[in-house]
């Protein structure tokens, strides 16, 4: 009786210790000293660290990062049976990453689709006599209008053509858009691991930016292609993270953005609050003054009446500043407005008191 081989784990491929891990609660290694384990980044449901409080990655900003899709076309996915028969999951998982990047409002969602032939793309010759006979890579490849329903690009998504492995060369532009759009992070994922979305993430990795590998939403010739590629250089290259890790590492960040706005708005309402209390006092203490002044014998009456209009004016003002406070939702500043508006009007009563009083002695 044949003995059924024994799946390969490729124990020998990974790195022990990685020197550019970057480990973090949503990353999928438990500890940076100890190798990964391959089902750690194949299972959709394992993708966040249970035992390492090792923070070495900061948290993903929205606005500056960018998902990168990779070959998602007929020739790799509804017209490549290998690669449909061992990720039947691919279509769910990649349209929730991008539902999830959508509603996040990250900053650039990128399309790439392969376009190769004879004329522009030189490696072409040697791929074509490498893979004679295959019917399962097309060396020739020109992309129509068509997409897969499970991923179709918007309007205001970009889109862009490339002649060779990486998303990243062959006059793509692509490294300038991530700078002009000031990117710091890319999302990489598509078709086909080992391949275009491994050259792409070494494109982007080695322009500098922080490259995170979405491997439930790539997808292989093969189920033991896919993990050799991430088993070679996941958390060593790139970060490797599920999609579900990123929704909630999205969705965290959004919420503690909210909380610092909300205090920051908050904190701004409070300043303009006691801005506009400082202008009452102001404004209180030049009443008290013109009140005493008008109180004394060397006052004569055109003094007297333009104080009188002074006080009008500012009794005024100030109840233009109750308004405005009571706009801002603010009911115990508008509460010492009022206050403060009695006390101009109670020291106006005393001033016409005054005035009456000194033209009855003038007469």
């Amino acid at each position: 009786m044949t003995t059924p081989p024994t799946k390969r784990t490729y124990d020998e491929l990974k790195i022990d210790g990685p020197p550019l891990s970057c480990i973090n609660k949503f990353t999928t290694a438990s500890s940076s000293t100890t190798p990964l384990k391959l089902s750690s980044f194949t299972n959709d449901d394992t993708y966040k660290s249970s035992t390492s409080n090792n923070n070495n990655c900061p948290p993903l900003n929205a606005s500056k990062t960018a998902l990168l899709i990779v070959d998602v076309q007929p020739e790799y996915w509804s017209e490549c049976l290998p690669v449909r028969r061992d990720f039947p999951n691919f279509p769910y998982n990649l349209s929730s990453l991008i539902r999830n990047c959508r509603s996040q409002h990250i900053k650039r969602i990128i399309w790439v689709r392969a376009d190769y032939s004879y004329e522009h793309s030189p490696w072409l010759h040697q791929f074509a006599r490498l893979h004679a006979g295959s019917t399962n890579i097309p060396p020739i490849v020109r992309p129509s209008s068509k997409w897969e329903e499970f991923a179709q690009p918007t309007q205001d998504e970009m889109i862009i053509t490339k002649t060779s492995w990486s998303s990243t060369s062959g006059g793509t532009n692509l490294l300038h858009t991530l700078q002009q759009d000031g990117i710091d992070t890319v999302l990489a994922c598509g078709l086909i691991t080992s391949v275009c979305v491994q050259h792409s993430a070494f494109g982007v990795f080695e322009a500098g930016y922080r490259t995170i590998l979405v491997t439930d939403a790539c997808a292989d010739r093969g189920r033991e292609r896919h993990e050799a590629a991430l088993a070679l250089y996941g958390n060593y290259m790139y970060e490797l993270r599920s999609v579900e890790s990123i929704r909630v590492e999205l969705e965290e960040q959004k919420e503690e953005e909210e909380v610092v706005q909300k205090k920051k708005t908050k904190k701004g309402n409070n300043d303009d609050e006691r801005n506009i209390q400082k202008e009452c006092c102001s404004s209180m203490e030049g009443v008290h003054s013109s009140s005493v002044s008008s109180l004394s014998p060397f006052h004569n009456d055109n003094d007297q009446g333009d104080n009188v209009v002074g006080h009008r004016d500012t009794k005024k003002k100030m109840k233009i500043m109750m308004i405005k406070s009571e706009s801002n939702d603010s009911l115990t500043s508008a509460t010492s407005y009022d206050d403060s508006v009695s006390s101009i009007e109670d020291h106006h009563g005393v001033i016409e008191a005054v005035v009456a009083a000194t033209t009855a002695a003038a007469e």
